[in-house]
């Protein structure tokens, strides 16, 4: 017997899956060490001490040119970059620890479950485009 044989009668219009792309809904728990919520909020945050750029202002930075017919780069001085920018390098506790994902309905996620379900919808209307193709 062939495979085409015992797929026939799946893939016949009437049985034929159009499934549209699914958006899941997540939230995401807040993390128990969050200490931020907690602080009250007549509290000056701190101010944090930015290090010191490893060149002086007007340094040029050879090859950092991103176009290849641009000039190379010329160092600012600290005080013209962003505040994020000094803090890219940071350890940051709240992004070691994975996030606790959960379904609008509040039970947690699986998500090798979610991509084989996916996965197996998708192999089906694959399977279905080719039969019409041929067809």
């Amino acid at each position: 017997m062939s495979t085409r044989s015992i797929l026939t009668p799946l893939l016949r219009p009437h049985h034929i899956l159009i499934v549209p792309r699914i958006r899941f809904l997540f939230s995401t728990s807040p993390h128990a060490s969050s200490s931020s919520a907690t602080t009250s909020p007549t509290a000056k945050p701190k101010s944090p001490k930015r290090p010191v750029s490893s060149c002086k202002a007007g340094t040029k930075l050879t090859g950092l040119a991103v176009l290849k017919d641009q000039p190379d780069p010329v160092a600012l001085p600290d005080d013209q970059y962003p505040d994020w920018l000094w803090t890219v390098l940071d350890k940051d506790e709240s992004r070691s620890q994975p996030l606790n994902v959960t379904s609008t309905s509040g039970e947690p996620v699986d998500f090798a479950k979610e991509k084989r379900k996916l996965r197996a919808m998708n192999r089906q209307n694959i399977k279905a485009s080719n039969y019409f193709k041929s067809t």
